[in-house]
């Protein structure tokens, strides 16, 4: 998925990172405005796990069938 994908279908997938990353505030998703860095970013720094690991499990929340 390319950063305009992304930022089109961000609405529909920040409620399913809401549901993955749970500790997540609504002000920090605000601030990722459709952009996987800076979520990336967030997930990281507020859960600890390694990029590489976020990226995985966002590639395929990303895949998941839209609900």
């Amino acid at each position: 998925m390319n950063k305009d994908q992304f930022t089109a279908r961000w609405p529909e997938i920040r409620s399913r990172v809401r549901t993955v990353w749970n500790r997540l505030t609504d002000r920090e998703l605000d601030q990722v405005q459709g952009s996987a860095e800076i979520l990336v970013g967030i997930i990281q720094e507020k859960y600890e796990e390694p990029r590489k690991v976020i990226e995985m499990r966002l590639a395929h929340l990303i895949e998941e069938p839209r609900q």
